[in-house]
Formats: C-alpha cells, sequence, structure tokens
C-alpha cells in the first residue's frame, strides 16, 4: 500500500491526490482500528449469580455426555436446563464443547427446539445461538444453518425473544461477507431495519442498530439496498425519539459509521440530508458526552471528511462542527477520542485552503504543537499529518511556530517509523523552500544533531526518493552555511 503522504514529497500536491491517497489508507487502517475498538461479536454472558458451571478446563468427554442426554431428555424441565447449561458452557467453550458443536447433534438440538413453541426454551435456545455465532468460525458457520428459523422471532411479540434474536443474527452477521449474503437472502436485513424503523423499547433498538452495523459491513453486495430502505432516515427519526439514551445514541452512530465509511459521495449525501448527522453532532456538543458516544461520532465525521472537497467543506463550515472537533482534540481524559478527532482534522486539513483557514482560526495550531511535543509517537504522528497539511495545502509554512516544531520533526527522522521518518524529512523541505531569507538551514543548524540525522539516513534507508531528497537538502544546508 503507498504511504499515506507520499505525495508531499512533490512541491504542490493536489487536493485530489491528497484526498484519494487519505481515503484509501483510512477506509483500510479505520477498519481495523474499528474491529479492535468495537466488538464484532458480543457474547450473553449469565452473572456469577446465574452461572454454577465449572470453568472451561474442567469440561470433560463425560460432562459434554450428560450434557447431551439433558439436551435429549424427554423432560421439558430437563432440557431447558440442559439448555441454561450449554449457553453457560459456550461463553469459553473447550475442544469437546466445540467439537460437539461443528460435528454433533448440538445444532440439530437448537433448531428444533427453535422450531416449537414453548417460549422459554426458544430463548434459551436462541442465548445457547447468541455464543454459538459469536464464537470461532467453524461454529459461526454452523450457527447459520439457524437463520431461517430465528428470522421469524424478530417479529416476536415478546421482547426478550425478539431482543435474543436479533442478538444472535447480529453475531452472524459479523462472520464475513459470505454469511451477510445467506442472512440477506433469509430475509434478515429487511427484518432487522424494519425494527430500527418501528421499536420504541430502547435495549431492542440498541440490539438492532448492533445488528444492523453488522449487515453494513463491506464487503457487501447489498450496500445499496440499505439506502433503498432508507436506513439514514430510520436512524434521524430514532435520534429524535432516543436522544436522551446515550446508549441508543452510540448505537445509532456506529449504524452512520458503516453507512458512510469508503461510501460513494451520492450515499454520504444521503446520510447527510437525512438529518442523522446534523442530530449526532448536535448531541456531542452537549456537556458530560462519554466517549463510548464520541467515538462513533467522530468517526462518521472523519469518514465524512474524507469525501468529497464540498462534503468536506460542508462540515468545516458548520460551527458546531469546528467546537466539537476542537473540544476533542483538547480532550485528556480520553486518548482514543483525541486519536479519532485527529484523523477528522488531517482530512479537513487535506481538503482546501478555506477549510485549513478555518481549523487555524479555531486555535488547532496551539493544540497541535503542545500534542506533538508531549504525546505518545502515535498520536504525535497524526497532529503532524495536519501540521504538513497546514503547511502545505494552507501555504502557511512561516505561519507555524517552526522553532517549537523543529527539534519534534528531527526526531521523527531519526525513530524506527519510516512514514515518521518520511514526515520529518518533508518538513525540513518545507522549511527549506518557503521559509522567508533562506531561514531553513539556518533554523535547522540550531536543533541539536539534526545534520548528523539527516547524514545518517542517507547510509540506512532503502527508499531512493528519500534518499535524493535529503541529499539534495544537507547541499542545501551546507551550501548555505558556507556563504
Amino acid at each position: 500500500m503507498p504511504p499515506r503522504f507520499k505525495e508531499l514529497y512533490k512541491p504542490r500536491p493536489t487536493n485530489s491526490d491528497v484526498r484519494q491517497r487519505r481515503l484509501l489508507h483510512e477506509s483500510q487502517l479505520r477498519q481495523l482500528q474499528r474491529e479492535q475498538m468495537f466488538m464484532g461479536k458480543r457474547l450473553r454472558l449469565r452473572t456469577p449469580q446465574e452461572s454454577e458451571t465449572e470453568s472451561e478446563y474442567e469440561f470433560t468427554p463425560s460432562t459434554t455426555s450428560a450434557l447431551v442426554a439433558g439436551l435429549h431428555s424427554t423432560n421439558r424441565d430437563e432440557r431447558i436446563a440442559a439448555l441454561a447449561n450449554l449457553s453457560t458452557r459456550l461463553e469459553q467453550p473447550s475442544h469437546e464443547l466445540r467439537t460437539y458443536v461443528e460435528t454433533g447433534s448440538c445444532m440439530d438440538v437448537i433448531t428444533r427446539v427453535l422450531a416449537a413453541s414453548d417460549a422459554e426454551a426458544t430463548l434459551q435456545a436462541l442465548w445457547c445461538l447468541t455464543n454459538i455465532a459469536g464464537g470461532e468460525p467453524r461454529m459461526a458457520e454452523r450457527a447459520l444453518e439457524a437463520a431461517p428459523n430465528v428470522v421469524s422471532l424478530v417479529e416476536s411479540q415478546s421482547v426478550e425473544l425478539q431482543n435474543q434474536a436479533i442478538w444472535a443474527l447480529g453475531n452472524m452477521a459479523a462472520e464475513g461477507e459470505r454469511a451477510r449474503n445467506q442472512l440477506h437472502a433469509n430475509g434478515v436485513v429487511d427484518a432487522i431495519v424494519d425494527v430500527v424503523k418501528t421499536t420504541r423499547d430502547a435495549l431492542v433498538l440498541q440490539t438492532a442498530c448492533f445488528a444492523l452495523s453488522n449487515l453494513a459491513r463491506k464487503p457487501s453486495a447489498f450496500f445499496a439496498y440499505l439506502f433503498d430502505l432508507c436506513v439514514p432516515q430510520a436512524v434521524a427519526q430514532q435520534l429524535r425519539v432516543f436522544g436522551g439514551d446515550a446508549e441508543c445514541v452510540a448505537e445509532l452512530a456506529w449504524v452512520c459509521v458503516y453507512l458512510s465509511a469508503s461510501s460513494s459521495a451520492s450515499q454520504i449525501d444521503a446520510v447527510v440530508a437525512s438529518g442523522a448527522v446534523d442530530l449526532l453532532v448536535e448531541y456531542a456538543t452537549k456537556s458530560n458526552v462519554g466517549s463510548a458516544t464520541l467515538i462513533p461520532i467522530i468517526r462518521m465525521l472523519g469518514n465524512i471528511a474524507a469525501g468529497t472537497d464540498a462534503q468536506t467543506h460542508a462540515l468545516a463550515s458548520n460551527p458546531l462542527f469546528v467546537t466539537l472537533l476542537v473540544r476533542s482534540i483538547e480532550s485528556t481524559s480520553s486518548r482514543a477520542v483525541e486519536k479519532e478527532a485527529l484523523w477528522v482534522l488531517s482530512s479537513v486539513t487535506a481538503g482546501s485552503s478555506d477549510d485549513v483557514d478555518i481549523m487555524v482560526r479555531a486555535g488547532v495550531v496551539s493544540d497541535l504543537v503542545r500534542i506533538i511535543g508531549t504525546q505518545n509517537f502515535d498520536i504525535r504522528k497524526e497532529a503532524a499529518y495536519s501540521l504538513l497539511n497546514i503547511a502545505i495545502v494552507g501555504q502557511r509554512t512561516s505561519d507555524l511556530p517552526n522553532r517549537d516544531l523543529a527539534p519534534h520533526f528531527v526526531e521523527f527522522i531519526a525513530c524506527q517509523d519510516e512514514e515518521l521518518v518520511r514526515m520529518g524529512v518533508q518538513y525540513v523541505a518545507l522549511l527549506f523552500e518557503h521559509l522567508p531569507n533562506r531561514q531553513g538551514p539556518k533554523l535547522l543548524s540550531k536543533v541539536a544533531g539534526a545534520i548528523d540525522v539527516l547524514e545518517n539516513l542517507i547510509a540506512i534507508t532503502p527508499d531512493d526518493e528519500t534518499r535524493s531528497l535529503v541529499s539534495t537538502l544537507i547541499d542545501d544546508y551546507y551550501a548555505e552555511l558556507s556563504l
């Protein structure tokens, strides 16, 4: 994959070049981060008071035999107790239990229970299925066999059954594209969207949004169909109803994250036009909004900011968006929120000079300088992206506090991260090219060890382009100081 800012080695990168590279890199990295931060599957766990079973390593073949006997018992209470026991065991299944699920009669038993009319047994079977679908791929693949039985329960009049059925389907949808296509063929997408549109139960809405988020993952053969079903409008409608419930807002925001991630311009426009984005931004600017709710809202904004120039400018022109972004960058209570906000800022500052001006007037430069001098390298890297964009797109190299910044960018050149090295070299090149009266080499001469770092880089870098640029910078440095 090409480096995110390789085009910055060119004297004047075009906005479209910057945006296309950022969009590619951001969509891939954000997907990875999303998988790590927001669990794609959710097990249903029993409380310690509910669970009296042994730990995973105490599960033996004889235990399996006893469990299977209970599941096949003719006594209803024994079957229900066995299902409850099985659901608990599936929280951390042993090898013996995984084998039973993957190759034994487990799924046949569960499917028969789901097809019957015993509500209590059905609930326990759904609980088992939820944890099977939340397990390893081979187990999750078996869970898909029950999807046709489960989808009919999405319309159950019992809120508990409805919620557990949706939960199980949400875990199935997280398994991959093939699983999602099968669920779509079983009518799951329509059923879940209908729940999102109509439910007035907060817990059911949260679970339905979880399932819908997983169904909206890419790659997807039916992604456009979600817009045909007016999902953005449904999200906006429910935000108006459940705007006082932080957990509902967070789950609705995650739906918008998936609807806007690497989507077409028209699809992003549809999300914005629904009113959901404005409602989420307004909500996020309130005080005491937790990071669990802020993260999906900011990530959604990052997806939009990585869209067209017009979409980015519309965000930057919204005072509430600017307020939220600056506040999130200034956040010291949540590292994750700060990092997400810096992603958004790097996309905004890669847009137009007008967008850069808006952010500079909002005071982000001082925050970026603070971050690049105090935070860990991963956060500093995010701040450096925006500083380079401000310098290049905004043509503001000479306006930056370069005496403060130069030592930190030189430190980047000496580190082991290839992307940070390139960014550090690019910053030095900007100083040499854009500071008036050839102040760049003079400023660099005041940074302890700077020229040694550049000379060492020539010897160790495997990148020919970097080596060539550094050689030119060193020549300019000595030429200027010899005058």
